[in-house]
């Protein structure tokens, strides 16, 4: 975790020139995120932490279509017994961009994908038991990109997102917070 601090670190201080917003017709994004989940309360956990990798297409400035693989987990005692719960979210999101006249270009977000949920009880007089569930997923959220550098391709990301799905009998909502870069592909 210290390395992905120290690396977003040296990427805000090298690029950190303002640029222009860089979203465009056949151009491309490809990026990761890290943050903290808020989980359900429903769930037995409080919160986890997440990490996301991220590409998407731009149709033209306005609408983007992305792929998001993003892995949270969670290790805690709950009365004596170990819970290690691990959620992993596979989904396909639309982007809709505010165009502004600066580097900040805001979003929202609406997705659908599936929710693979694995969960783990370790107690000492019990033994180990895990058990494991998936869903489909939905996810609502915004966000802005605030995009830096010479070549107007870098962007800091920032992601405020709502996931929600029915793992173990019981729908969840699930609340993530996340920030990281994400770099712009193509010419435009």
């Amino acid at each position: 975790m210290k390395r992905i601090l120290n690396l977003l670190i040296l990427m805000v201080l090298v690029f950190s020139v303002p640029a222009v917003a860089a979203t465009g017709e056949a151009n491309g994004e490809i990026g990761f995120n890290f943050g903290s989940t808020q989980l359900d309360s429903d769930t037995g956990l409080d919160s986890a932490t997440s990490l996301a990798v991220r590409g998407g297409y731009f149709f033209n400035k306005n609408f983007e279509l992305e792929g998001q693989i993003a892995s949270s987990s969670q290790d805690q005692e709950v009365q004596g017994t170990d819970v290690d719960g691990t959620f992993r979210m596979y989904m396909v999101n639309g982007l809709y961009n505010f165009q502004t006249p600066k580097e900040i270009v805001p979003y929202v977000m609406a997705g659908v994908g599936m929710m693979d949920t694995e969960v783990t009880l370790s107690d000492p007089f019990l033994g180990t038991v895990s058990d494991t569930d998936n869903s489909t997923a939905y996810q609502v959220g915004g966000g802005s990109r605030f995009f830096f550098g010479k070549t107007k391709k870098t962007a800091f990301r920032v992601d405020l997102s709502m996931i929600q799905e029915s793992t173990f009998n019981e729908t969840s909502t699930h609340t993530n917070v996340s920030a990281g870069f994400s770099w712009k592909l193509g010419g435009n």
